[in-house]
């Protein structure tokens, strides 16, 4: 059987087993062997090493395991050899006892190791002079620290980081160091990575040079430290010295050459070096040679041979006045000096750090006299003044030519004065100082001057156009010039070798003033100038319009010109001649007092401000209204169907006068020559609505109205006999009806009744107007008028015999049994002949206007009804009938002649 057990934390199996003895069984119990005795672990970086003791009982054999990495083994020795392990790791050992049946553990012992750590990588070290920088990488899967050791210098410092600084160190001297990476236990540490390195040398101090021409003598300071050697380079050279001394002669160089010394401190290692310590000097130049002299008035040129050796530069002394000059070449040019003086110069060659300087060469001379200074020439017309200032220096006299007329003048004053010269024309003087032997001359000093150019003449001035200005003026006297013409507006200059010009691009009715002056051919030399004023001419008048137009004005206007205070002129011509000109500074005009329907030229200019410039004229026609005639009046005559219409001419001018006629189609037409107007084939008694238009070259006038009314004429009265509609006939009276004659020749005013017994005539005659009852009565006519009445309806009724009485004519009865026959005499105008007061009132037929009818058929009076049955009966029947129309009758009468008395004798035409 089996029985496990765990003590300790290990699980052990513990197998029973049975003796059979006899007839029966035993148990067998296997005994635990007893723990391993002294253990220990003996690690590397990837492995431990354990060993042991045996325990007391003997056959038995041994299981191992590493905890953490899982590992376990068995083995019957009493060592064991673990791999695979992570460098710089915490690891627990077991190590137990199993006896024979491998079942039974025995106590385990235990021991917990760190392995190595791997070793640091790539170790470096960088030493300055007293310190030391290390840095190294750290090992494979490890969480270590390290220590970090200056041998030589007895130091040991630890560190997490991979890198460490190590101060305090001695400048030139070997030192070992070793880095040791360490486990967390702090105990175990891997191999060390080691480096042996020199600190940088300090460098030489108090590094000097003594230079002469060839040679240079170097010195210093040994640096602080180990010991060392110096090497020496000579950079320009490219030459290297090695000694152990503080001190160097360095030879074969060249005189007047900057050489570059850098001397460096070396260890025992021949590698390692300190700073370079370094010093440029130059050699100490040669003398020059051949220093030779050139005197001027106011300078002196040296020249000499350069020295052998480098570059150099030359320190030139002018020992008289102290001065000192410096120079890069072999010679130099010593100015502001003093002309005729002696100078004594010094030439040193010096070195290119302007230090170094060789031996001095020396050289004395004197100069010339020197050059008038400040030369000038004021010029007029026909002399020049010159002027200078004396040289400084000894005393000179002055020689002063002029080319141009030949002619040398002798001075000793500093200023002398040409005359007699030519204007316009090119001079050069020249002056020269010369000394008292009258024999050394300065340089000369010279100046070409014009004399002026007199002023142009006859200047003159036009504007060509709105854009240019045309100028001429006459050559000046004297040299050929040109001329310079300054737009003063603008600061503008033109040149021009003609005496004219014509300048553009101006603007329009623009003030322009002009300088013009004449200059010599060197283009700088002017004369006096004069001045010229001019406008441009304005633009012309652009948009000229008439606009409002009355009988006897015209309102002009056009657009603004371009310009500064531009006004206009208006001149206005008709027909015939210019009328008159007008002035305005806006941009319209009325112009008035003209002559009605008259044709008129106006021409508008454009004036610059001094109203004498003038642009291009524009220029319009216009034409002024028609004035309506004077005193019209219209008559239309009797007897004519006509209208006579007269007027008195419209003031002005006018072509023709058209009349139109209302309820016409006609326009009929007068010219100038006829103040009057019949118009024909017009209906009698019509009222026309005249209208007079006045025709010129403008707008036509207003129109003058009148009413009027043609005259009247004999009515037209129906042909044939009278057509009479009898009402009643009586023994004494006729009642009928007929038709009102047509009022197409004018209103018929009355009808006048004629009554006639003769049955053998047609129609009345006139005469029959003047008969009356009476006269019929008398014997003296067969015809008479019984009654005139006035039309009050389309049918008149008429009553003859009624014995009413009419002006001067009585309505009597009629005869019974009696034929008679009636005409009617139709009236446009009644007139009446004589007067009221007389037995006159009868018609006047050469002032009437009428038309008679023919006489109407037989009309029979019937028999006295009283003869016939009942006489007194009818008599008073008849009486009282006449009284009642004696009494209508006679009231009528009164109305009627109260409006017959308004118009004399003439019977008025209204119904």
């Amino acid at each position: 059987m089996e029985l496990f057990v765990t003590t300790g934390g290990i699980a052990f199996r513990i197998l029973l087993g049975f003796f059979l003895i006899s007839n029966f069984q035993v148990p067998f119990v296997q005994s635990q062997p007893g723990p391993v005795g002294n253990l220990t672990v003996v690690t590397s970086t990837t492995s431990a090493s354990l060993s042991w003791t045996t325990t007391a009982q003997s056959n038995v054999s041994y299981i191992v395991m590493v905890v953490e990495a899982n590992k376990t083994s068995s083995t019957n020795s009493t060592s064991a050899n673990v791999t695979g392990l992570i460098p710089a790791t915490r690891y627990t050992f077991t190590v137990s006892a199993v006896a024979q049946d491998n079942q039974t553990v025995g106590s385990n012992a235990i021991i917990i190791k760190y392995t190595k750590p791997g070793p640091v990588g790539n170790l470096t070290v960088v030493t300055s002079t007293t310190s030391a920088s290390l840095s190294w990488t750290t090992p494979a899967q490890s969480n270590v620290s390290y220590i970090v050791m200056v041998v030589e210098a007895n130091k040991t410092s630890s560190t997490n980081s991979t890198s460490a600084n190590v101060t305090g160190l001695i400048p030139a001297t070997s030192y070992t160091f070793t880095v040791t990476a360490v486990a967390q236990d702090n105990q175990t540490v891997g191999s060390s990575a080691t480096i042996i390195k020199y600190t940088i040398p300090d460098t030489v101090g108090n590094l000097t040079v003594m230079a002469s021409t060839t040679s240079a003598t170097l010195s210093w300071n040994p640096p602080n430290g180990g010991n060392v050697t110096y090497r020496v380079v000579v950079v320009d050279i490219d030459k290297i010295f090695w000694t152990n001394s503080s001190f160097i002669n360095v030879t074969d160089l060249s005189p007047a050459t900057s050489y570059t010394f850098i001397v460096t401190a070396v260890t025992q290692d021949n590698q390692t070096e300190g700073s370079n310590a370094t010093i440029t000097k130059y050699t100490i130049p040669d003398t020059v040679g051949n220093l030779t002299f050139m005197a001027s008035t106011t300078s002196a040129s040296l020249s000499w041979n350069p020295p052998n050796g480098g570059n150099v530069t030359y320190r030139v002394q002018v020992v008289d006045i102290g001065r000192i000059l410096w120079t890069n070449i072999s010679s130099i040019n010593v100015t502001d000096l003093t002309p005729a003086t002696s100078y004594t110069f010094s030439v040193t060659a010096v070195a290119l750090d302007n230090q170094t300087e060789g031996s001095n060469v020396t050289i004395t001379q004197y100069t010339q006299p020197g050059t008038v200074g400040n030369l000038k020439v004021i010029v007029s017309n026909t002399s020049a003044a010159v002027f200078w200032n004396p040289p400084y220096g000894g005393n000179v006299t002055y020689k002063v030519m002029v080319w141009g007329n030949g002619e040398i003048f002798w001075t000793n004053s500093s200023s002398i004065n040409v005359t007699d010269l030519f204007p316009a024309t090119n001079y050069t003087f020249r002056v020269t100082a010369v000394t008292l032997d009258n024999q050394t001359e300065g340089i000369s000093a010279t100046i070409t001057r014009y004399t002026l150019p007199n002023v142009i003449v006859n200047p003159t001035s036009v504007a060509l156009s709105t854009s240019s200005i045309s100028l001429s003026w006459s050559p000046p006297y004297g040299g050929s010039v040109t001329y310079r013409v300054y737009l003063l507006n603008s600061g503008t200059v033109l040149l021009t070798n003609m005496p004219s010009i014509n300048v553009t691009g101006l603007m329009p009715a623009t003030s322009y003033r002009f300088s013009v002056s004449a200059v010599a051919q060197d283009n700088k030399t002017e004369g006096n100038n004069v001045t010229i004023t001019q406008y441009t001419k304005p633009v012309k008048v652009e948009q000229l319009n008439t606009t409002t137009i009355t009988e006897t004005s015209i309102l002009l206007s056009w657009h603004q010109v371009q310009g500064v205070n531009v006004s206009y002129k208006i001149i206005v011509l008709d027909q015939q001649s210019y009328i008159s000109t007008f002035y305005t500074s806006t941009s319209f005009f009325n112009v008035t007092g003209l002559s009605s329907g008259t044709s008129f030229s106006f021409n508008v200019t454009a004036l610059a401000a001094d109203n004498s410039t003038e642009g291009y004229p524009n220029t319009i026609t216009g034409c002024t209204n028609a004035a309506q005639v004077q005193n019209a009046d219209c008559f239309g005559p009797d007897n004519n169907p006509v209208l006579n219409i007269t007027w008195q001419p419209p003031s002005g001018s006018y072509s023709e006068i058209n009349i139109s006629i209302s309820n016409t189609q006609g326009l009929y037409t007068a010219f100038p020559s006829n103040n009057f107007y019949t118009v024909y084939n017009l209906k009698y008694a019509a009222n026309y609505t005249i209208r007079i238009t006045t025709i010129s070259c403008g707008e036509k006038s207003s129109d003058v109205v009148l009413n009027c009314k043609t005259g009247i004429s004999s009515p037209p009265v129906p042909s044939g006999p009278l057509n009479l509609n009898v009402k009643v006939i009586t023994y004494q009276t006729v009642t009928f009806v007929f038709k009102s004659f047509s009022n197409e020749n004018g209103n018929i005013d009355a009808y006048a009744v004629i009554v006639t017994s003769d049955t053998g005539s047609t129609t009345p005659n006139n005469l029959s107007l003047t008969k009356t009852y009476t006269d019929y009565n008398n014997k003296n006519t067969d015809s008479y008028v019984t009654a005139i009445i006035t039309p009050v309806s389309e049918e008149p009724t008429v009553i003859i015999g009624d014995g009413t009485a009419y002006y001067g004519y009585t309505n009597g009865v009629l005869a019974a049994t009696k034929a008679y026959r009636i005409a009617v005499a139709a009236f446009t105008k009644l007139t009446l002949s004589g007067n009221r007061a007389s037995n006159g009132n009868l018609i006047d037929t050469a002032k009437s206007y009428f038309s008679i009818t023919q006489f109407s058929n037989t009309i029979n009076i019937p028999e006295n009804p009283a003869v016939i049955g009942g006489a007194v009966g009818g008599t008073l029947a008849a009486l009282l009938i006449l009284a009642l129309l004696t009494a209508i009758l006679f009231i009528y009468w009164k109305r009627r002649s109260k409006k017959l008395s308004s118009s004399g004798n003439t019977v008025p035409f209204n119904k």
